[in-house]
């Protein structure tokens, strides 16, 4: 299982749900919305050094670029 840290307001984050949306791939992930939960905000803190999102946690290791991330779930899910 994949994390996603994101909010919802940010327009980056929305490229990585809409791709996640239209790969009909929801499944997959662990949503961490750091604004819902500030728990979440740390974790994302501690891991990457930063409460930047979005923020695609696999078993790689944290991926921050949304562009990036979209390529990554089209390249493994599509």
């Amino acid at each position: 299982m994949m994390e996603l840290y994101f909010y919802e307001d940010c327009e980056y984050c929305q490229i990585v749900l809409n791709t996640i949306t239209n790969s009909k791939i929801k499944d997959k992930f662990t949503y961490k919305d750091i604004r819902v939960n500030p728990d979440y905000a740390k974790e994302l803190a501690e891991l990457t050094g930063n409460e930047t999102v979005p923020c695609l946690v696999t078993d790689d290791g944290p991926m921050k670029e949304a562009n990036d991330i979209r390529k990554y779930l089209v390249s493994h899910f599509m």
